[in-house]
């Protein structure tokens, strides 16, 4: 991805001469290796009075991704000018909607059309007044192109289920262009003898219910919103054999929508204030992204994503400062949320003892069931950090804070998760003394912990390239305590 972060104005440097932009492109039939090349370059306007359409044409039939690197004149950060929001048209029908997120810097807004038949091909992309906040007014398209996956390549799988998604209507019409808005598609494949199982999970800006956003950060480890939304069972043919999707109040729902959209993809909408789904769409503006990332479940946690995609948490912490009363003077003791150049970002997988693993024969981990497998997911571990020049450890958990029946520490469903650590400055990695992990109560009494990365943010956001730490340490019931990294100091 183009995740371009030079200052410059894209809408500066565009012209206005046409009212219709016109382009020719080939589609590319090995998109997994070529997706980030074969794009035309087009700086075409598209604005009230300025349109724009793309030409392709596909020798064989098979999923389509339009690759859309574009910027628009808004700012994520600014009430009222958050988005622009584009209409795209495909062979004259609407199709789905994209929305700018990221201001005017250019972004790769890819977006799957869907399973298309051989032959030729229009996109029209038009820019939709009545969904763009009224203080932004045009985009920009960097460059375009097409990418083809065929129907027997393996990557064709994954597109074959990916949903299309309605937007949010709770409080207003198009809530998705300026709060909890979409920003990456990433899914999980298991796979076992007689069946596969295809799981997809929607990353989001923000979630504006649920969880207080400062306890975000101690038990999810980020203020983005992060939900798996559709699950489907496949048998060795390919046919479905179970499809549901997560409901309101987080159940899992059997799936009784609409599956005929753009060559038989599901439909869903976003229904719920905290990322939840129904299959009976009520609003009038959809999207369809790509399934851009596969995240293995069984060895690191979604978080990765964020590190992968750095415009995530930028776009997230944009939101941060919009919509929220940001705590100042910052107190490392306070759940409240800061701003985020203050936390350590960690992130950890959890796995068997080696005393389990014999007594289970090695059974990998990701094939262990039962009440064990949930003790271990559900396995609390504080993460602690201590700044040079100082004695003080500061907890990921405040100290395994509870309120209520709210635990700040992750009890969640993966063995790989993120948390962070709060401090009271703005954190660079050249202030940390030394990392190390606890055992909190309420799980297995004997844990192995690694694969540790802790990172910071740098003064955009973005995450600054941070520490790794890959061996396993042993936690128990009587030892609960482990250093997991140290920059060296004597004083340690």
């Amino acid at each position: 991805m183009d995740q371009a972060n030079e200052a410059t104005s894209a809408m500066e440097q565009a012209g206005h001469d046409e009212q219709h932009y016109e382009l020719n492109v080939q589609s590319v039939t090995d998109a997994a290796d070529t997706m980030q090349h074969g794009r035309s370059m087009t700086d075409a306007i598209v604005d009230s009075e300025q349109s724009m359409s793309i030409h392709f044409q596909l020798e064989q039939p098979g999923y389509a991704v339009l690759g859309l690197e574009a910027a628009g004149d808004s700012n994520w950060q600014e009430k009222g000018r958050e988005s622009v929001v584009l209409r795209l048209y495909l062979n004259g029908e609407y199709q789905q909607d994209v929305i700018l997120f990221y201001g005017e810097q250019t972004l790769d807004y890819s977006r799957l059309l869907g399973c298309l038949p051989a032959g030729a091909h229009t996109v029209t992309l038009e820019l939709q007044r009545d969904m763009t906040p009224t203080g932004a007014t045009r985009a920009v398209v960097r460059r375009a192109g097409v990418y083809h996956i065929g129907k027997e390549e393996p990557l064709a799988i994954a597109y074959r289920h990916t949903p299309v998604i309605y937007g949010r209507q709770l409080t207003h019409p198009y809530e998705s262009t300026f709060t909890d808005t979409p920003l990456l598609l990433m899914y999980s494949i298991e796979q076992q003898e007689d069946r596969m199982t295809i799981e997809y999970h929607m990353v989001f800006s923000h979630e504006d219910e649920g969880t207080p956003s400062g306890l975000l950060m101690s038990k999810w480890g980020r203020t983005t919103d992060i939900e798996w939304m559709h699950r489907v069972e496949l048998d060795r043919d390919g046919k479905v054999l179970r499809h549901t999707y997560q409901g309101p109040h987080h159940v899992e729902t059997a799936f009784a929508g609409l599956t005929d959209y753009c060559g038989g993809h599901p439909v869903l909408q976003a229904a719920t204030a905290n990322g939840n789904f129904t299959d009976q769409p009520l609003s009038d503006y959809r999207y369809m992204l790509p399934p851009l990332l596969q995240w293995d479940r069984t060895c690191e946690p979604r978080e990765r994503v964020m590190a992968l995609y750095p415009f995530i948490h930028q776009v997230s912490n944009w939101e941060m400062n919009r919509q929220y009363e940001l705590e100042q003077p910052v107190d490392r003791h306070s759940w409240k949320l800061a701003d985020q150049r203050h936390y350590l970002f960690i992130h950890g997988l959890k796995q068997w003892p080696e005393s389990l693993r014999s007594q289970s024969q090695d059974t990998p981990i990701d094939e262990v069931t039962g009440e064990n497998m949930s003790l271990l997911r559900q396995t609390p571990i504080d993460y602690q950090l201590r700044l040079k020049g100082e004695q003080e450890w500061l907890s990921s958990s405040y100290c395994d804070m509870r309120i209520g029946a709210f635990r700040a520490a992750y009890e969640g469903p993966y063995p790989g998760f993120a948390t962070t650590i709060k401090t009271d400055q703005q954190l660079t990695l050249d202030d940390i003394a030394a990392i190390r992990a606890v055992l909190l109560p309420g799980g297995l009494d004997e844990v192995e912990l690694g694969h540790m990365y802790a990172y910071t943010l740098d003064e955009q956001y973005r995450p600054v390239a941070g520490i790794r730490a890959e061996s396993f340490v042993r936690l128990t019931k009587d030892t609960p305590e482990a250093l997991i990294w140290t920059c060296g100091e004597s004083d340690r």
